[in-house]
């Protein structure tokens, strides 16, 4: 056999069909899902050089940047490229494979942001006097659930809350590379770090749907619905009840929970605000948007003209009924700002993303936050 496919890595999601030669059948797994989705995950062994034909059976499988491919267990991820990618639902991609970076290769729908990732951000602050993680709660396979708080406690001038969160839909693992700049602004010894710990107290739930993120789960339309319509008065899931108890006593003045769109085309390839029903809040998004358009990098734009406004495209009020989302559950316990943004797998136009460019989206979302709480007057 010229190779072998497994799933033993963390996040893995893949059926074989079959592998004939170079020639390799799969299927997505959409255990738990209503619907067609496009996440997947899988660990090549090669042993003969050649190009390898790799063909989902069942539905859209490549963004616009082709998969990703990790060489080092999935700690680091390269885009192979959209050239490799053919089929009317970019089901099939090919990879040449010479033998020269080792015969084991992790491919995936996109850059994996898993476990190994937080373990090496926390790591990287080890000893700081700022961090603290603890357990949000255990999720429904008694897993533990992270909470990162950072907070300088030295300093006893008011602090406002900030609560942030990714991952309600477990494959959506772009956003959390945001995430975790956001939080890296906050912990530097720079003028934006200082400036974060003097006047914010924050909360971050890199992993909402913990168990999906782990076991490779798609996440989204998750039956009987998913993680992100979940903020009722009986949540399905423990995560939820957590983060709900954790809020209902906070004044909170800025909440931000994190996503990724569609695979591609479109609005899925635009860093975009879904705009809320209530004017008042779709005016304090529209303020905020304004700003990350003047500080978000190059590489990583966001332009207000692409916000998704309440009534327009998908955000309607059919797309609610399942029941309320993070960031109108905020809305309702009155936060000054609560709202979700949309973050691309791969690209911004013609602009192409890594792990790193994202986490400087971040930055610049830290930036914006403390300038909208300067210049924002209600």
């Amino acid at each position: 056999m010229s190779v072998k496919i497994d799933i033993t890595i963390p996040g893995g999601n893949v059926f074989i069909e079959d592998i004939n030669g170079f020639d390799i059948t799969l299927a997505k797994d959409l255990r738990n899902t209503a619907c067609d989705w496009f996440y997947w995950a899988f660990r090549a062994h090669f042993d003969k050089i050649g190009l390898y034909h790799f063909h989902f059976t069942n539905g859209y499988a490549c963004g616009s940047r082709g998969p990703a491919v990790s060489y080092d267990g999935e700690a680091t991820w390269e885009w192979l490229g959209g050239e490799c990618v053919s089929g009317p639902k970019r089901e099939h991609f090919t990879y040449y494979f010479d033998g020269t970076r080792g015969s084991s290769v992790i491919f995936c729908v996109g850059m994996q942001y898993q476990q190994l990732h937080l373990e090496a951000f926390l790591e990287r602050h080890k000893g700081s006097p700022y961090l603290t993680r603890s357990e949000l709660t255990r999720s429904r396979k008694n897993r533990e659930v992270v909470q990162l708080h950072i907070e300088d406690s030295s300093d006893s001038s008011p602090k406002k809350y900030i609560f942030l969160s990714s991952r309600h839909h477990c494959c959506e693992m772009m956003a959390t590379y945001a995430l975790e700049g956001i939080l890296e602004s906050a912990l530097r010894d720079d003028d934006l770090g200082r400036m974060m710990r003097k006047n914010y107290v924050i909360d971050a739930v890199p992993f909402a749907d913990t168990d999906g993120v782990l076991d490779g789960d798609q996440g989204k339309m998750r039956r009987p619905h998913d993680h992100n319509r979940d903020y009722n008065e009986r949540p399905l899931y423990p995560e939820v009840a957590a983060i709900q108890k954790l809020l209902g006593s906070k004044e909170i003045f800025f909440m931000l929970d994190m996503h990724c769109p569609w695979l591609f085309g479109g609005d899925s390839e635009t860093i975009y605000f879904p705009g809320p029903p209530d004017k008042e809040y779709e005016r304090r998004m529209q303020i905020f948007s304004g700003i990350l358009e003047k500080n978000s990098p190059l590489e990583t734009p966001h332009f207000s003209k692409n916000n998704v406004l309440y009534g327009t495209l998908w955000n309607t009020d059919k797309n609610w009924t399942q029941g309320l989302n993070t960031a109108e559950w905020g809305r309702q316990q009155k936060a000054l700002f609560s709202n979700s943004i949309e973050i691309p797998y791969a690209n911004a136009g013609e602009m192409t993303f890594s792990a790193d460019s994202v986490r400087r989206l971040g930055r610049a979302i830290a930036e914006s936050i403390c300038e909208f709480d300067r210049t924002f007057r209600i």
